[in-house]
């Protein structure tokens, strides 16, 4: 009664036992990371454009591989303009910004940067939200409105935390030494880049 009908019981069995292994052998080759690794892994580009109206800016970055421990807590990208005779940042310019977080290539939240003395600070937040992961690519684009300005002088600085944490003091855009309002030890790093 079932001679006719093994091959139709067989394979299926077969199939699972493979897609058993095959998933088992996936997860135990795939990359982990973790926040503090991420830094090593994260693309992060700059491009630099002159335009009529001065110069413009835009930058993205993605993190190719999800951290183990989840997204959490905020990051922060500072843009400054340094003065190369003083090497200090200049206060002259002023910067105008907006900043999106994409998910599957749409936009899922835009933020404008904050001025401060001596540049222009983004933040974002880094959560998932029903499947839909934000802080991990995103992009963004500033105006600079000064003279004298040239693409070695300007300075982008990516301040990645992992933690849920007091808001960062928006002083220096530099995110050389960030502190947060009323926390300690709040867990971070930071990238710097500039156009080449």
């Amino acid at each position: 009664m079932f001679r006719g009908n093994k091959p139709v019981l067989i394979l299926p069995a077969i199939l699972a036992i493979i897609m058993i292994l095959g998933g088992y052998h996936f997860l135990q080759g795939s990359e982990t990371i973790t926040n503090e690794e991420l830094q090593d892994v994260m693309e992060f580009e700059l491009d630099y454009t002159q335009t009529e109206k001065g110069i413009k800016l835009t930058g993205e970055w993605d993190w190719t591989i999800m951290p183990q421990e989840g997204l959490y807590g905020e990051d922060y990208i500072g843009i400054v303009v340094m003065d190369q005779e003083t090497g200090v940042p200049r206060t002259d310019v002023d910067l105008q910004g907006s900043l999106e977080l994409l998910y599957a290539g749409q936009p899922i939240e835009q933020t404008d940067g904050t001025t401060v003395d001596n540049g222009l600070i983004f933040s974002f937040s880094n959560k998932l939200v029903e499947h839909e992961s934000f802080g991990n690519i995103g992009q963004f684009e500033v105006l600079f409105d000064g003279e004298g300005i040239d693409k070695e002088d300007i300075i982008v600085t990516l301040l990645h935390t992992w933690t849920e944490h007091a808001p960062l003091d928006k002083t220096d855009a530099l995110l050389v030494e960030p502190t947060f309002i009323g926390a300690a030890n709040v867990p971070y790093w930071t990238v710097e880049k500039r156009l080449q």
